[in-house]
């Protein structure tokens, strides 16, 4: 194993452990809370939708493991863990930008584009580097 793909199965890791204890599980068992603390807007049946973005965000999550541990051969995990990232920092940049929302969700945009950048420039040395693996 080369040493772009064992930082890159480090940070993804990092990602994930971020994504399920920074946002999934308070967002399931304590979404009100996460919302105050934030400065976001929600409430009510916002709430119960907080509950099922966390469940999502937790099991979206761990689908990103196997690509960042092997994305030789995981490769459309891997590629999937990085275009997702961006898709979502994108995602929290419009809110912003385009439609006017709370100018809270830029930490969360900046942070997922960042670390898709950071994600997507690891899973390239560590292809780049490898031979690609026979299909048995």
């Amino acid at each position: 194993m080369n040493k772009h793909i064992k930082w890159l199965s480090r940070v993804v890791f990092v990602g994930v452990l971020i994504n399920i204890l920074g946002m999934a599980l308070p967002f399931v068992f304590a979404p009100q809370w996460y919302l105050d603390w934030f400065g976001l807007p929600g409430g009510g049946g916002s709430v119960v939708w907080m509950r099922q973005a966390g469940l999502l965000l937790f099991f979206i999550s761990i689908l990103y493991i196997p690509g960042g541990n092997d994305p030789q051969r995981y490769r459309w995990n891997a590629i999937f863990g990085v275009l997702v990232r961006m898709a979502i920092g994108l995602y929290w940049l419009w809110l912003v930008f385009i439609e006017g929302r709370t100018r809270a969700f830029l930490t969360f945009g900046i942070l997922d584009c960042t670390y898709a950048v950071f994600n997507g420039i690891l899973l390239w040395l560590a292809l780049k580097d490898e031979a690609p693996r026979s299909l048995e």
